[in-house]
C-alpha cells in the first residue's frame, strides 16, 4: 500500500526554502505567496532591504511565528494524518487506473512535511513534500495528492527513459511538463474522486494559457484521455512541450511577473 506519513517540518529546512522564494530577482508571482499568507510581514519594507538584511528580518519574523504557533502546528498534524487515513484504502485502485500500471506496492516512504511555507516544495529524490500548517485539511489532502501524482509519474517516467533523475526538477522541461500533467491526470482519473479538488490544482496561470492558439489543458485532456497507456501519454506530452517550449516559457515569464 502507498503509505504517507505526516509529520512537522524542520525550521531550517524551512526557512531556507521561503528565502529561495524572496531573492532580488524572483518574479513576484512567487515572493507574493509568504506575504499574503502572514499580512504582518511587510513586502515592500523586506523588498527595500539587501539580501542579508532581508534574511535576517524574515527569518527572525518567521521564527517568532512559528514559537507561538507551536500548538497549532501539532493540532494541523493530528488532523491532516487522520483525514488522510481516512482516505488512504482508496489510493492503489486510484493511482492504478491512473497510471495504467498497479501501484500497490511502490511509494511506501513518502512523508508530508507540515510547515510554515505557503508555497509547498516537494523533493522527488526523497519522496517528501512540504504542507502549509494553516491549510484546511480539505486542501491538505489535495495537496497531498498533487505531490503523489508527481511521485508516480517520475517513477514510472524513470522506469520508462531510464533518464537522470536530475532532470526532474526546475528549470528542467521535464520538471515543468510534470507540473502540467497533474491538472490532466487527477481531473480525468479516479485520482479527482478521492477528495475535493481546489479550482487550481497545477499553477493558475496555466488555466488560460493557450500554445499555438489551443488552451493546454484541451490538448493535455485529448492526449489523455486518448492514450494506448501512460507511458504513450509521456512520450507524446513530451514532444508536444519540446515542441513548444519557447512560446511556453515565454508566457510563463510574462505571467509571473
Amino acid at each position: 500500500m502507498m503509505k504517507l506519513k505526516w509529520v512537522k517540518k524542520d525550521f531550517n529546512d524551512d526557512i531556507e526554502f521561503i528565502l529561495f522564494h524572496q531573492q532580488d530577482n524572483t518574479p513576484n508571482w512567487w515572493r507574493r505567496a509568504l506575504f499574503n499568507a502572514y499580512p504582518d510581514l511587510d513586502m515592500e519594507y523586506a523588498k527595500s532591504l539587501n539580501q542579508q538584511a532581508r534574511n535576517k528580518y524574515l527569518t527572525q519574523e518567521i521564527q517568532k511565528i512559528s514559537a507561538n504557533n507551536a500548538k497549532e502546528f501539532q493540532h494541523a498534524i493530528d488532523v491532516f494524518q487522520q483525514e488522510w487515513n481516512n482516505k488512504a484504502d482508496k489510493l492503489n485502485s486510484a493511482f492504478s487506473s491512473a497510471f495504467d500500471n498497479d501501484c500497490a506496492d511502490i511509494l511506501n516512504n513518502m512523508q508530508a512535511e507540515v510547515g510554515l511555507n505557503p508555497i509547498c516544495p516537494r523533493d522527488v529524490h526523497n519522496y517528501t513534500f512540504s504542507v502549509y500548517y494553516r491549510m484546511l485539511p480539505k486542501w491538505a489532502i489535495a495537496t497531498a495528492l498533487h505531490e503523489m501524482t508527481h511521485f508516480v509519474w517520475f517513477y514510472f517516467w524513470q522506469n520508462h527513459f531510464h533518464d537522470n533523475p536530475n532532470d526532474y526538477d526546475n528549470p528542467h522541461l521535464k520538471w515543468l511538463l510534470s507540473e502540467i500533467v497533474v491538472e490532466t491526470i487527477i481531473r480525468n482519473s479516479e485520482i479527482g474522486t478521492i477528495s475535493e479538488n481546489p479550482k487550481h490544482i497545477a499553477y493558475s496561470y496555466f488555466y488560460d494559457m493557450e500554445i499555438n492558439g489551443c488552451p493546454i489543458f484541451d490538448v493535455m485532456r485529448e492526449m489523455y484521455l486518448d492514450r494506448k497507456n501512460i507511458f504513450d501519454f509521456m512520450e507524446q506530452s513530451f514532444k508536444w512541450i519540446s515542441d513548444n517550449e519557447q512560446e511556453l516559457r515565454n508566457k510563463i515569464s510574462i505571467a509571473e511577473q
